[in-house]
């Protein structure tokens, strides 16, 4: 996250909010790992800077 955060000259606080916001939780609370949509993190990292 550090990494992102200064590539995308943003606070790392947003970072970890923004990955915390599109994180999926594990399936019916057991199964798999949860996971991250991708996509719509850099949706929302290209939204935020642009700000």
């Amino acid at each position: 996250m550090p990494r992102v955060a200064r590539a995308r000259s943003l606070p790392e606080a947003v970072v970890q909010r923004l990955v915390a916001d599109h994180t999926a939780g594990r399936l019916a609370g057991l199964l798999g790992e949860p996971r991250v949509d991708v996509l719509a993190l850099n949706l929302a990292l290209d939204a935020a800077s642009r700000r």
